[in-house]
């Protein structure tokens, strides 16, 4: 495969401290292809999938790239509420480029989200004391204020 970048040889890298992890790296620019599956098992969230993040189209729209993998074309996107990181992802085979320093950011991200459900998980231990009733109450009152945004994982 060849840099979307630099047209250079992508050499194999195997991330042995996070399982059985091969990417694909740039060895001039740093960049780094993950096929699809790959990124997810590379952050170190619980419950946030990094590939299903809710992703829009990047403002400062750049050049698409060519896939790596499949030839086909990549879009700009950036995480909800990320906007200054801006990864690539293929519209076919549904893999990530991630330029130099990305990868780092994605995982930010990541832990971000997972903090967020952390904080609902806890607004949504019942307190010793309360009845299930009062809990459940509280519970969907939160839920309706839009203080829960999603009451599980």
């Amino acid at each position: 495969m060849k840099c979307p970048r630099c047209d250079v040889d992508l050499k194999s890298t195997d991330l042995g401290e996070y399982g059985f992890v091969i990417i694909d790296v740039c060895p001039d620019c740093r960049g780094a292809w993950f096929d699809k599956g790959e990124l997810d098992r590379l952050d170190e969230s619980i419950w946030t999938d990094v590939e299903k993040l809710d992703f829009e189209t990047a403002a400062n729209q750049r050049s698409a790239l060519e896939c790596p993998r499949c030839g086909g074309d990549t879009e700009p996107l950036s995480p909800h509420d990320a906007g200054e990181l801006v990864v690539d992802r293929c519209t076919s085979c549904e893999g990530f480029w991630l330029d130099k320093g990305e990868l780092d950011k994605m995982k930010e991200v990541a832990a971000e989200k997972d903090n967020e459900t952390l904080k609902n998980m806890i607004l949504l231990q019942r307190p010793p004391g309360w009845s299930w009733l009062r809990w459940s109450i509280y519970c969907l009152r939160e839920y309706y204020r839009g203080n829960v945004q999603r009451p599980l994982p």
